[in-house]
């Protein structure tokens, strides 16, 4: 289902930006809340209206949305070409890819890891990954107004392509008896960083196409960290390395 509603105050402050991806339609709060907030609206020419907190939560189904939600149009995703050329300033591209991540928190929470970590953009594929919604709105707290999405159909394709005509180093964040210390790679070119699903890891295919297999040494006490959690240790390192070399 396209992306309709967006809640809680961060969601909804981003997308009220004028250069945000999301664009709002209108605003809607709950009664005596965020009086700032109306004001600014007003100046922004964003309507909104007032509506009670019972009202929202039928709505959204949640109440998890800190009395304030926009009414949005529909996401639009960039293309690849769209993706490479609007960051052609940028002395080295980073971007994140993922591999059939279905959890919409999780994957909210990596658009909030990269944005915070000045990635980009990221890719995702057309099937098999958590659609754009309210949920991966909430969890990116705003990054979605702020980082480009670029939907493909084949990964294997567009890993070729990054890496024969812009010059990528693949990154895959998988432990396999080939891979290395996350922090052990260098930076200092164009990278994309590919975290897989949350159950399966990255596709044996894609794996075939990286040219660095990465892992984060871990205590044997568990298994593996949260999918959203090894994306934010490998992409701040990344982020931190590419500071020095900036």
């Amino acid at each position: 289902m396209p992306l309709q509603y967006i809640y809680g105050y961060h969601s909804v402050i981003a997308a009220m930006s004028s250069s945000s991806l999301v664009k709002i339609k209108k605003v809607l709060l709950v009664e005596d809340k965020y009086q700032e907030i109306k004001k600014e609206l007003k100046k922004l020419n964003i309507s909104y209206e007032i509506i009670t907190l019972q009202a929202m939560n039928n709505l959204l189904g949640t109440t998890k949305h800190q009395n304030i939600v926009a009414n949005v149009k529909e996401y639009q995703y960039f293309s690849f070409d769209e993706l490479v050329t609007s960051n052609s300033m940028s002395k080295f591209l980073r971007f994140l890819i993922l591999d059939r991540i279905s959890d919409p928190h999780n994957f909210g929470s990596m658009l909030r890891i990269a944005v915070g970590n000045n990635f980009d953009g990221v890719i995702v594929l057309s099937r098999n990954q958590s659609e754009i919604n309210g949920v991966v709105a909430k969890a990116a707290a705003g990054a979605l107004s702020i980082i480009p999405i670029c939907q493909v159909n084949n990964l294997t394709l567009t890993i070729n392509n990054l890496q024969e005509k812009y010059k990528f180093w693949i990154l895959a964040a998988a432990k396999t008896p080939k891979a290395v210390d996350y922090f052990t790679v260098d930076c200092s070119s164009n990278l994309a960083l590919i975290i897989g699903n949350e159950g399966e890891g990255i596709s044996p295919k894609l794996l075939k196409h990286t040219d660095y297999i990465v892992q984060i040494p871990i205590s044997p006490k568990i298994e593996s960290f949260n999918a959203s959690v090894a994306c934010g240790i490998i992409a701040n390192y990344i982020y931190l390395e590419t500071l020095k070399i900036s």
